[in-house]
């Protein structure tokens, strides 16, 4: 008997199996402001993934926004998302587990910054032996935070253009299965879900 398949969200399933890998360090790394700095290879891997992610949903994400977007690089994803999408840099993400919460793209908010996470992978992946250590807690936190947004985003507004209407962020997070394990948006993005976060990062 033959198997049938729907569509797979792969973008979705592809954040899960980061946010997993990144959920079994907090066995090995105490996620507490005390440990930002501390930095592995391990951390390194994460951090070049998301942010090499992220790279990938932006340019689908700008070309949502704007049908004639050919942003390839960090700077041209600024300013499409920062006209079309202006939320966008306010959005939090929080760890509720262990308190944790920070606004990955608020550098945007500033006309001459792009994320220290990004620079840190630009960094790590040409000159790794200099600034290895750049491949650390915080920037691996925010980096993942960043695609958590990146990914949601995308799939608001690929929903948003096929049907012609406006879609409701309970209604988005209510359709990605499974749901995300660690990280979270604000309250107002889930049914019934309370989120409490206590350190800006």
């Amino acid at each position: 008997m033959g198997i049938h398949y729907q569509q797979s969200n792969i973008h979705w399933n592809y954040f899960l199996s980061i946010e997993k890998d990144f959920e079994n360090l907090s066995r090995y790394i105490e996620f507490t402001e005390s440990n930002n700095n501390t930095f592995s290879i391990e951390l390194a891997r994460l951090l070049m993934t998301a942010t090499q992610e992220v790279d990938v949903i932006m340019k689908d994400l700008c070309k949502l926004v704007d049908e004639n977007s050919t942003a390839d690089s960090i700077g041209g994803y600024k300013a499409i998302i920062n006209d079309k999408i202006p939320e966008f840099n306010n959005e939090k993400v929080y760890i509720p587990r262990f308190g944790m919460n920070s606004k990955p793209w608020s550098a945007w908010e500033d006309a001459n910054k792009h994320p220290i996470w990004w620079t840190a992978n630009n960094k790590i992946k040409h000159h790794r032996t200099d600034c290895f250590e750049r491949a650390n807690f915080k920037n691996t936190f925010n980096a993942i935070g960043g695609l958590l947004l990146t990914t949601l985003y995308f799939y608001k507004k690929k929903a948003e253009k096929e049907n012609g209407v406006e879609m409701d962020w309970m209604e988005l997070t209510g359709m990605l299965l499974p749901k995300t394990s660690l990280y979270k948006l604000n309250n107002d993005y889930y049914f019934g879900e309370v989120v409490a976060g206590r350190n800006d990062w």
